[in-house]
């Protein structure tokens, strides 16, 4: 979603749009440190060093706060999973799904009030768009390597996408994460993956 759909205004001066920055860094640090419950629009302008009234002056309350982090933070790791996604070579089905997951842990997971926020926060636009990127990327992985069809429908990435994103979900009610429903997430994905390499 654009800055302006969770913006009350957008920030056009430099240092209105480096108030912004702050306010969002702010608050990534305290979910980070106390978990997403108990931050406070309050607690976020006091890290961020702003009055109140400039933290309202482009926010509504703490959830247009965090779903903008959400937007942000989520577009530039997608872009950074997808760079290292370039890197890679898998030479089976399981070993893409393993290298994609370990991709995504290390840029994802390793916060869990982030995949938090997202199942909290993340809106139709939001998750729809993250689960396009993540199909590309993923898809992407598997056809350069060569361990499905080149001629594979690309709708079928997206389905295994939303798979995964089930299991994360699933797997991460739980703390600590719930292994058990990981593995069988891994095996009803790789399944369904390979029923489309005949």
């Amino acid at each position: 979603m654009s800055e302006l759909g969770r913006l009350r205004r957008a920030p056009v001066q430099s240092r209105s749009r480096e108030r912004v920055e702050r306010i969002l860094d702010a608050a990534r640090e305290l979910v980070d440190e106390h978990g997403m419950d108990v931050v406070t629009t309050r607690a976020i302008a006091e890290r961020a060093a702003v009055p109140i009234a400039t933290l309202y002056q482009f926010f509504a309350n703490r959830e247009a706060v965090f779903r903008q982090l959400l937007d942000r933070d989520m577009e530039q790791i997608d872009q950074r999973v997808a760079t290292e996604i370039e890197t890679l070579r898998a030479d089976s089905i399981p070993h893409a799904i393993d290298l994609f997951a370990a991709v995504h842990r290390t840029h994802f997971l390793r916060h869990l009030e982030f995949v938090a926020l997202y199942f909290t926060y993340g809106d139709s636009d939001v998750v729809q768009l993250h689960q396009r990127r993540c199909a590309h990327s993923f898809g992407h992985l598997l056809l350069k390597s060569g361990v499905m069809p080149a001629h594979t429908d690309p709708r079928v990435f997206g389905v295994a996408i939303a798979i995964a994103e089930g299991t994360i979900e699933h797997a991460y009610r739980d703390v600590p994460r719930n292994e058990w429903a990981v593995s069988q997430g891994r095996l009803v994905l790789q399944l369904y993956l390979e029923s489309h390499c005949g």
